[in-house]
């Protein structure tokens, strides 16, 4: 059995406002008026199809983007958050996340635990194990086949444990014993009491979900 170290220490009661949340860009929009709050151990599901504004969607929650309008709000036992210090408590993976080709597995996952502010990563170990890269640890990433990749990906997103996961397109290039590995992924995230959001326009994915916002493809000009 594998068994994760807890890093941190902000699981408990977890909480999350978006009020009208809106973003467009120039007259275009993606979406607005997102109204919707969750806490706890959830996992929230972002569905639609391409172009609808999962990623979009995303970046605003984790605050990689500012929305055009609207707020996003994170709450610790009732006390708000600040955006800035959130950021460090998510770990975020996605296809377009690129790492250095010629750094090997582990060297990957050592920079961007040190850029988490993780000088050690003692569970480092059995995060390979648990994304199948121990045989791989000590290859360059740009030698990996792209569903090898995508495991990287995705185990960088758990070196610092965090409490907020953001999975976009999480099974990108998975086989079906990757794809299980998402499954598992959202299920330990929910058992120690983490929030998880996952886009995905696949069906199997979304299913992971507890909660569901549905986006449709804006095409509206302001």
């Amino acid at each position: 059995m594998v068994i994760f170290v807890t890093l941190l220490t902000l699981y408990d009661m977890l909480r999350i406002e978006c009020n009208n949340l809106g973003k467009y860009y120039g007259k275009t929009e993606v979406f607005r008026k997102l109204l919707f709050h969750f806490d706890g151990s959830a996992c929230i599901g972002i569905g639609g199809a391409n172009g609808s504004g999962k990623s979009t969607l995303l970046k605003c929650l984790s605050g990689l983007l500012r929305p055009s309008e609207g707020r996003v709000t994170w709450q610790q036992n009732g006390s708000a958050l600040e955006m800035r210090s959130v950021r460090f408590y998510i770990g975020y993976a996605a296809p377009y996340i690129q790492l250095y080709k010629e750094l090997s597995v582990l060297e990957n996952l050592l920079f961007v635990a040190q850029l988490r502010g993780h000088s050690e990563a003692p569970h480092m170990t059995h995060l390979l194990e648990f994304f199948d890269l121990s045989r791989l640890s000590g290859q360059e990433f740009g030698s990996l086949s792209s569903g090898q990749q995508q495991r990287v990906r995705l185990a960088g997103a758990l070196v610092a444990d965090p409490p907020i996961l953001m999975l976009d397109e999480p099974g990108t290039n998975l086989d079906a014993t990757g794809l299980a590995l998402v499954a598992q992924l959202v299920d330990r995230q929910r058992a120690k009491g983490g929030m998880t959001f996952l886009a995905s326009n696949r069906e199997e994915e979304l299913a992971l979900c507890d909660e569901l916002i549905m986006l449709n493809v804006a095409s509206v000009q302001t």
